[in-house]
C-alpha cells in the first residue's frame, strides 16, 4: 500500500536505483498519474523526464469499456476477441480510432507536448499502476518505432498475470508490488486524487 503517488514514486525509484540504467536514459510518463510517480524518480535517479498521451479506445455504445489503445501517430492495439465477442465492424472501429486519435491531438496541444526524443537510448516507461496493459502496450510500440534501444516498464504495482503478459512488449519489468490480481490501482493507495491537465503543466514547467 502506498499513501500517495508522490511516495509510490520515492518507492520506485529506490527500485530502479538497484537497476544498471544508463545515464542517457529518458524517463517516460504516461498521464495523468504516471506524471507525478515519474517526476519524483527522475528527480531522485537524475533522469530526464518526457511524457507521452497514449489513450484507451472505447467501445461504440460503451465508453467505459476500452477496445483497444492508441498514440497520437495512429499506433494502436486492439482487443481482437473483445472486439469479436461484441461484433463490432471495421467501421466502427475506424471511427473509434479516429476520435481517440483527435482527442490525443488536441490534448497534446493543450499540455505543450513534444514526441519525446528516445532514439539509441534506453527508455524507462512509469505509469502509477497497471491493471491491463493495454495502453503500456501501445507505448511499446510507439517507443520501439521511434527508435528506443531498450524499453523498461517502471510502475508501483501491477498484477502478476499482467506481468507475464506484457514480458513480451518490454525488456525488463519492475514494480515494487505484484499482487495476483486486481480490480483498480486506487485499491493500492490511500491518497488517489485525480489528476489535472493543469497539474500536469506545472510539473512539466518545473521538469
Amino acid at each position: 500500500m502506498f499513501l500517495n503517488r508522490e511516495e509510490a514514486g520515492i518507492r520506485l525509484a529506490l527500485k530502479l536505483s538497484k537497476e544498471k540504467i544508463p545515464k542517457d536514459s529518458i524517463i517516460v510518463a504516461i498521464p495523468r498519474g504516471g506524471v507525478i510517480v515519474g517526476k519524483v524518480a527522475s528527480e531522485i535517479l537524475k533522469i530526464p523526464l518526457s511524457i507521452l498521451i497514449v489513450k484507451k479506445i472505447a467501445a461504440p455504445h460503451n465508453p467505459e469499456l476500452a477496445i483497444g489503445a492508441t498514440g497520437s501517430d495512429g499506433v494502436v492495439f486492439w482487443d481482437e476477441n473483445l472486439i469479436g465477442y461484441l461484433d463490432i465492424s471495421g467501421k466502427e472501429k475506424d471511427k473509434a480510432l479516429s476520435l481517440t486519435i483527435k482527442t490525443i491531438k488536441a490534448r497534446e496541444k493543450q499540455l505543450g507536448i513534444k514526441i519525446p526524443d528516445v532514439k539509441r537510448k534506453t527508455t524507462i516507461v512509469v505509469d502509477d499502476g497497471v491493471a491491463t496493459g493495454a495502453t503500456t502496450i501501445v507505448t511499446s510500440m510507439i517507443l520501439k518505432k521511434l527508435g528506443s534501444k531498450k524499453i523498461i516498464l517502471a510502475t508501483p504495482v501491477i498484477s502478476k498475470r499482467t506481468k507475464k503478459e506484457l514480458g513480451e512488449h518490454f525488456d525488463k519489468i519492475v514494480s515494487v508490488l505484484t499482487p495476483d490480481d486486481f480490480s483498480a490501482v486506487g485499491e493500492f493507495y490511500r491518497e488517489f486524487p485525480q489528476v489535472e491537465d493543469e497539474e500536469v503543466k506545472a510539473l512539466l514547467r518545473n521538469n
